[in-house]
């Protein structure tokens, strides 16, 4: 299991590497892809966003906006994962907290090595990978690449005729209709982040470290969407169909799952 998923963090890794050393401004096409990023993943994406468009009456940003939720859809499986990953952290955190105090004040190698081996027996007790929490936002930042390459660099995003979605070019950047966008985009970001967080803060209310974990997500709160405000921004306002819909898939998916949590 711990190989595996060394194996996989080594691959994700490599990836925000490749998608780091490869951003191009130049559109997007099986002529002038370029490296294994290119072609494995910014391509694959256009196409797809391509053959939406021919079945959609050639509406380029109600592609995007499909391209999004179905991709989101894919992923579901993952989230799924890391949200019973966290569940399971909050769970035994209580344990934690207790076998920390247990060994507080014992700072030799033979307490040490004893407490890891608690530790190691809860989580196997439990299922628990501590890493798992990690993954997502991991697997996050190269798709997020991959959709603004293959969004910004789309043979049809400075196309005149094909780049309008009610009237808004899709290829602007800081206008009106890019700050509107944003506004709502950071709006429903707080809203999902607060959701989140509260169902945080009611799993571990009666944990030592509720106050520092309340702390952290009211940062995360705010910093979040005001990252996902000022690149809406500052990006061409199809992207910002991108963080939309991302946005609202995040907020139904919460519901859904938790619903079902509740009961039990």
């Amino acid at each position: 299991m711990k190989k595996n998923f060394s194996l996989l963090l080594f691959l994700v890794l490599t990836i925000g590497l490749l998608s780091g050393c490869s951003i191009s401004t130049e559109p997007i096409t099986a002529a002038t892809a370029t490296g294994l990023w290119d072609k494995l993943f910014v391509l694959p994406l256009a196409n797809f966003i391509t053959f939406l468009y021919n079945i959609l009456n050639n509406n380029l940003g109600l592609s995007i906006i499909l391209a999004t939720a179905i991709v989101r859809l894919v992923l579901i499986p993952l989230y799924l994962k890391s949200n019973q990953s966290t569940m399971v952290m909050q769970e035994i955190q209580p344990e934690m907290e207790k076998m920390k105090k247990k060994y507080e004040h014992k700072q030799d190698q033979a307490s040490q090595v004893k407490m890891q081996q608690e530790m190691m027996e809860l989580y196997k007790k439990y299922n628990f990978n501590p890493m798992m929490g990690c993954l997502l936002p991991l697997l996050q930042m190269p798709i997020f690449l991959a959709f603004y390459q293959a969004i910004s660099r789309h043979p049809l995003i400075k196309n005149a005729s094909a780049n309008e979605f009610f009237g808004i070019n899709l290829g602007a950047t800081g206008t009106p209709a890019n700050w509107i966008l944003a506004l709502i985009v950071a709006g429903l970001s707080i809203y999902s982040q607060r959701l989140m967080n509260n169902n945080m803060a009611d799993t571990m209310k009666n944990s030592q470290q509720n106050q520092a974990n309340n702390t952290m997500m009211k940062v995360m709160t705010y910093y979040l969407p005001f990252a996902m405000f000022s690149i809406t921004i500052g990006t061409p306002f199809a992207f910002g169909l991108y963080f939309l819909t991302g946005a609202i898939m995040q907020i139904i998916q919460f519901l859904i799952i938790k619903k079902p949590q509740r009961k039990k």
